[in-house]
């Protein structure tokens, strides 16, 4: 290989070494498979100069050489059959060549699908960024979804390795770093998960941690996690062998084939158009990575798949005596670095806190796989070099081998995207990988192989499939904005309630600026701004605006909203609270004549042919009984529903609600959420402020508890009001008209004041319904969850002979019994001013046995106490999960894991008394819950 010297970069490196010390040169040979080269290397030593600073600076523009390409290892087509063309027809088109790919083809393969299945890619197999990546196996996850994924791939690396499959295993450990004590509480919170389900960890002290690993320097250190059956492979050696085993079942395989258009009919998929001709298909996976989303956007209707690569910058090194060929794997999250052995040397990274948008296929650029792999940019990796010395101090003697920056696909909230598209049916996703995937890519694709072939995937996975995402989130620019701050969160500390601080303000309802004014601070959701509590501010001078305040969580113990959140707590319970709905999901599904109400009597669990006026809550239950949504459905005329959605629903459930309508067109499914504007007035003055302002009779007999009607506020008519709140407590929710809302939402303010009424959050809200024992979808239900396992039997309509979906599947667990039940627990001998909190996902112990996980947690201001909602499990002496029944969960003896130390708890299956309130109603009679 050439030696060049790039005139611009030595310019900038000379103004990179201003504050760096000088390192010197030196030439090295390399053997590869082509025979012998010169190579440029550059050695890091930090003696050599007496100049100040700190870190290196950068080789002078000097080309590297590389032996991680493919070249290196043989031509991938001695190993493995590549067409010139795609077949005329097949059931499957897998998009993409990179290690997502390579295991779906694997895992089709294995499920019988191998001489149905293609694997297409526009450019050379290898070139893909994903076979290069870090090589990372395990590690531990707070999501239950990330972590069985995690584990899964790991295990199946293993057993392809037992298979004498190269896959370049090796069982290191993975050793993860504290510098601070937030960050060892948040390992402890994640060992205390992992231990329960299974995962061995240990928690380190600094002086393990040198035993453990001499070349670290511990000096900064507080602690560690220590992941002992932790390891890693080869990303290269093991994409080719996945292909490789797939190809030899009959999968074909086809490189520089371009696709051009994913054809659509009835919206289903039913082709692919390639620079080398037309696929006739049944499914169409797009598994592109950072060309994901241009890939989204070659069909009609288009599928939406927020992705946006990032620079992603890793260092390798020639061979060092010090390094020891079994070190662990080493996350150091506080310096945002990671570092493991290879080849010898050390392959270094990092996650950068602002990353460094990367060009956008189909945007900024159409260069091919390898043109992305960007030069070194030695300016802003030198951060990270000057956390990679302070860590490892022998990297200081090192010879560079090369610096790549490639371009990793980040989705908007940092998780991995998965699932069938909302838009076109038959159309899969696997994207967002982050670093390559290696950490997740087979056990990935291992589920959504399974979604493919049985037309469901085996575990829940809402939180990673790609209807959490509007269409909005798909814009360039919130994209490319969001993507500055998304890679430096996955090395972030996981405080409760997480949030970002870039791309804000996008969906925000008409009463945002006076919430705003009131000292409201927001949290995100589906985009939406919306009030997590109220801070005190100066309300005096209205003409001065006041400035968006995000949330900002920094604490696992009790947090700093605890005292605004109590005040809007005691105003919903004893006075009257003002709160923003805006963001629930709404629906208008009609018909001309009545033929709505049998098709949604099929859709839903529940009886909905109810009077008109009248409110229902129920499920939408899948096959197999779990809740796919939880709504309630107002009549509003004969032929007329309203519905009302969990806000994070809106993208899953109008794909729902459309894939089940009839072909004729003769009901329509309208998503309204953007056209009204909702404001909860709660407690028990809610009564008589809402008859300040209205002329409507309000009284029980008249406008009963769960009954909807259209009434005037103010002089704003055409108001759809629900007698109801989501949390059990007294009052009224108003779908307002958008043109309305500022003049609603005075008018109730202006009436509220002689008693009492205050603005209030989201955290008030969680409080008020873990107090009552309220399941909310996505938080405790989920789409394996059924109504038997949360109390939810009363709202199913099994003793009426009306068919629905999931109706057999109910009637067996009624006849076999529930495998695991809701439960309250109260948390006994914790003081919530210095202990820890619960935030969810603690494991839950009964009589010493690990039986369950928090699902949502708050504390209680009126039961004064922390409350965990969660799921319990009876396992038999073989740890196999059997019928639950009330006696078993009321028999045990409780304890909650906070971060590693065990509190005692008391279980309920009832919603607890709470105190009486004045103007007590069939609300505070109403429980949500029931065994």
């Amino acid at each position: 290989m050439a030696l060049s010297i790039n005139q611009h970069l030595l310019k900038g490196c000379h103004r990179a070494l201003s504050s760096c010390k000088v390192f010197r040169c030196e030439p090295s040979k390399q053997l590869c498979t082509k025979g012998f080269h010169s190579t440029t290397s550059v050695k890091l030593d930090s003696d050599t100069s007496d100049t100040g600073g700190g870190g290196f600076g950068p080789p002078f523009g000097l080309e590297f050489g590389d032996d991680y390409l493919s070249t290196n290892y043989g031509s991938l087509s001695d190993l493995v059959t590549i067409s010139s063309s795609p077949p005329k027809n097949t059931r499957v088109v897998v998009c993409g060549g990179g290690m997502v790919g390579s295991a779906l083809l694997y895992h089709l393969a294995k499920l019988g699908w191998a001489n149905d299945v293609v694997l297409i890619d526009k450019d050379n197999l290898g070139s893909e960024t994903s076979w290069r990546g870090s090589g990372f196996l395990g590690g531990v996850k707070l999501s239950k979804v990330e972590m069985q994924t995690q584990r899964s791939t790991q295990d199946l690396v293993q057993e392809l390795t037992r298979q004498g499959h190269d896959t370049g295993w090796q069982q290191t450990g993975s050793l993860h770093l504290a510098r601070c004590r937030p960050r060892l509480t948040h390992f402890r919170k994640m060992s205390a998960i992992a231990q329960a389900r299974g995962t061995e960890c240990h928690m380190l002290s600094p002086r393990e941690v040198e035993d453990l690993c001499p070349i670290l320097s511990t000096d900064d250190l507080v602690g560690a996690m220590w992941v002992p059956d932790d390891g890693v492979c080869h990303p290269y050696r093991l994409t080719r062998t996945l292909m490789q085993i797939a190809n030899k079942m009959g999968a074909q395989v086809v490189e520089h084939c371009e696709v051009n258009k994913v054809v659509v009919k009835e919206n289903k998929v039913v082709g692919v158009e390639t620079n080398k001709g037309i696929i006739e298909c049944e499914i169409f996976i797009n598994a592109a990575g950072t060309w994901a989303r241009h890939i989204g956007l070659l069909s009609e209707p288009i599928v939406r798949v927020p992705i946006h690569p990032a620079h992603h910058y890793c260092l390798e090194t020639f061979p060092l005596e010090t390094i020891d060929l079994a070190m662990p794997a080493i996350r150091d999250p506080d310096g945002n670095i990671y570092l493991r052995e290879y080849c010898g040397g050390l392959m270094a990274g990092t996650f950068d806190r602002v990353s460094v948008p990367a060009h956008v296929p189909g945007v900024t650029d159409t260069q091919s796989s390898d043109d992305r792999v960007s030069g070194p940019d030695w300016d802003h990796f030198q951060p990270a070099l000057s956390q990679i010395l302070h860590r490892v101090p022998c990297m200081s003697k090192a010879v560079l081998r090369k610096l790549d920056s490639s371009p990793c696909g980040y989705s908007p909230d940092g998780k991995w995207i998965t699932g069938m598209s909302a838009e076109v049916e038959n159309y899969y996703v696997a994207a967002g990988l982050k670093n390559g995937g290696s950490n997740a890519a087979l056990g990935l694709a291992e589920v959504l192989a399974v979604w493919v072939t049985e037309g469901a995937p085996p575990v829940d996975t809402y939180e990673l499939e790609v209807s959490r995402f509007l269409p909005a989130h798909n814009n360039y620019k919130f994209l490319s904005d969001r993507v500055t701050e998304v890679p430096g969160t996955h090395y972030s500390i996981q405080y409760p309630f997480p949030d970002f601080q870039s791309a804000r303000c996008l969906r925000m309802s008409p009463i945002f600026p006076r919430m705003k004014q009131q000292g409201a601070v927001f949290g995100q959701v589906m985009g939406y701004e919306r009030p997590s509590y109220f801070k005190d501010v100066d309300t005096s001078d209205e003409s001065h605006e006041a400035p968006f305040t995000p949330t900002l969580n920094n604490s696992f113990s009790m947090p700093p909203w605890f005292d605004y959140t109590e005040r809007e707590y005691k105003a919903c319970r004893e006075t009257c609270g003002l709160l923003d709905y805006s963001s629930f999901t709404k629906f208008d599904i009609y018909s001309q004549d009545e033929s709505v109400v049998p098709w949604l009597q099929y859709l839903c669990s529940n009886d909905v042919n109810i009077p008109v006026g009248g409110i229902i809550h129920t499920g939408l239950q899948n096959a197999w009984g779990g809740y796919e949504n939880d709504c309630s459905l107002a009549r509003t005329a004969p032929n007329h529903y309203m519905m009302i959605a969990p806000t994070i629903q809106q993208t899953r459930c109008n794909a729902w609600l459309r894939r089940h309508l009839p072909k004729d067109g003769s009901i329509i499914s309208n998503d309204v959420t953007s056209m009204f504007t909702a404001i909860c007035i709660m407690g028990p003055k809610s009564k008589a402020v809402l008859s300040a302002v209205t002329d409507f009779d309000l009284s029980t007999k008249s406008f009963p508890f769960f009954s909807y009607r259209d009434i005037d506020v103010g002089f704003a008519n055409g108001i759809r009001a629900m007698n109801l709140t989501h949390t059990g407590e007294l009052g009224w929710v108003l779908y307002i008209p958008n043109e309305f809302a500022l003049h609603v939402y005075e008018s109730l303010r202006q009436a509220g004041v002689p008693h009492g009424l205050r603005p209030a959050g989201y955290y008030a809200m969680r409080s008020l319904r873990v107090e009552r024992f309220y399941a909310f979808w996505g938080q405790d239900l989920d789409s394996n969850t059924t109504p038997l396992e949360c109390g939810r039997t009363f709202r199913v309509k099994l003793d009426k002979p009306i068919d629905f979906i999931g109706r057999e599947a109910l009637l067996r667990q009624q006849e076999e019994g529930a495998r695991r039940l809701y439960v309250q627990l109260l948390l006994d001998d914790h003081d919530h001013r210095v202990d820890a909190w619960p935030w969810g996902g603690e494991p839950i112990y009964r009589d010493g046995q690990f039986v369950g996980v928090t699902t949502t947690t708050g504390y209680g201001y009126s039961l004064k106490n922390l409350v965990c909602l969660g799921f319990i499990r009876n396992y038999n002496s073989r740890g196999e999960m059997i019928a639950v029944t009330p006696e078993y969960v009321l028999d045990g003896v409780y304890e909650v894991d906070i971060a590693g130390i065990r509190y005692p708890a008391s279980v309920s299956l009832r919603s607890p008394t709470l105190p009486a309130t004045e103007a007590a109603s069939a609300d505070e009679r109403y429980l949500a819950t029931q065994f």
